[in-house]
């Protein structure tokens, strides 16, 4: 048994948003048994965006029931049941969100149709739910309305049904909240990790890649990740094989190659990295001014030294040496880069290390090319 659950809230800042609206769809993977639709008074202002977006105003919201008054009836509808969404992580954190205000805890199997249509209709060129359902016919009337929204997402969960003959997928792809235990398997893994800088790629058990990360600790992030409730790292515990580590030796060589492995990649599921990162910035004069130069970093150990590579004002990649001999000449030099495409987070982010001064030294490349020695 499923229930299709779409939210609409208020917006604002993260972990403060409230529920406007609620659309619940019991459904028995063949048709609709019972439903639940309500505004739900916020108590608190809806942001001028969402007003504009989903046309619930204040004023509609004002003599709607509060969320304890709908709470019950929720509860109700989701009972012995796994909640589907499409993007269940926002969903459910809202749902667990408003319950926790209550003094309860929310806690039931979840299941992503995001994440089940790039599995099952991998063909697709995007999976927000306006274009996944203009690609497969599926009607969509009231959108961004909960209730429009989330039977859209019961039509397609219908043709994921179809779609996965054996119900295999979907299985491997419901999400579980035993509680905090942590399995063996992942105590073994945490053991046989540093406290390091890098990026790290999780495998599942079919040995495909389903997601990439980086931090200034692996170590205390995959702990973190093996024992999180929320919805992507509850997916990667379901489904873990084995970890691999890259060591960067700095967080701004290791962001930037995380940026590149999920572009080329395309892991399966991914959080989304900080968008405060990539904040818009102006190309930084010096860029304008040296034209070809690399800016450095620290290396992955004590006698080595990373680097990014610009040359005619594009960012090239990046790279590490242990003598400057090791790339006093072009040649030399781009044999050790690895490349990057110049999309605009990386452009922004690099633009940002450069605008703060986050780097050790920046060296022309007339400079590199006539020297021989490098601190």
């Amino acid at each position: 048994m499923y229930t299709i659950v779409d939210l609409e809230t208020t917006g604002g800042k993260f972990n403060e948003e409230s529920i406007i609206e609620v659309a619940a769809y019991r459904f028995d993977g063949v048709a609709i048994t019972d439903q639940f639709i309500s505004l739900v008074n916020p108590e608190r202002d809806i942001h001028p965006y969402v007003e504009k977006l989903t046309g619930i105003t204040s004023k509609m919201v004002k003599t709607a029931p509060k969320f304890h008054e709908v709470a019950k009836r929720i509860i109700e509808i989701t009972s012995d049941s796994i909640l589907v969404a499409h993007n269940a992580q926002f969903d459910y954190r809202i749902l667990q969100l408003e319950f926790k205000r209550l003094g309860f805890e929310f806690s039931m199997k979840s299941l992503c149709t995001v994440i089940l249509s790039q599995e099952l209709l991998p063909e697709q060129e995007s999976y927000k739910l306006g274009r996944l359902s203009r690609s497969l016919g599926i009607p969509l009337k009231d959108r961004h309305r909960a209730s429009g929204d989330a039977l859209a997402t019961v039509e397609l969960l219908k043709i994921l049904i179809e779609k996965d003959i054996n119900q295999n997928i979907i299985k491997k792809s419901i999400v579980e909240f035993p509680g905090e235990s942590i399995s063996s398997i992942f105590k073994k893994t945490i053991e046989d990790l540093e406290n390091t800088i890098g990026v790290f790629y999780i495998y599942n058990k079919s040995r495909k890649l389903i997601y990439v990360d980086y931090s200034k600790d692996i170590k205390n992030k995959v702990i973190k990740l093996f024992t999180s409730k929320k919805f992507i790292p509850k997916y990667v515990q379901n489904n873990f094989k084995s970890i691999k580590v890259h060591k960067t030796g700095s967080i701004d060589i290791a962001i930037l190659k995380a940026i590149q492995e999920i572009r080329s990649l395309k892991p399966k599921i991914n959080n989304n990295i900080d968008p405060k990162l990539f904040y818009k910035i102006d190309i930084p004069q010096i860029i304008n001014d040296k034209k070809n130069f690399i800016i450095t970093f620290s290396g992955k150990n004590e006698d080595e030294k990373g680097f990014i590579l610009f040359k005619e004002e594009k960012i090239i990649g990046y790279g590490y040496f242990d003598l400057f001999n090791n790339i006093n000449t072009e040649k030399k030099l781009n044999s050790r880069v690895v490349k990057v495409d110049e999309c605009k987070k990386v452009k922004n982010y690099v633009y940002g290390v450069i605008s703060e001064k986050r780097y050790k030294k920046l060296l022309t490349l007339e400079e590199i090319y006539k020297f021989s020695g490098i601190e």
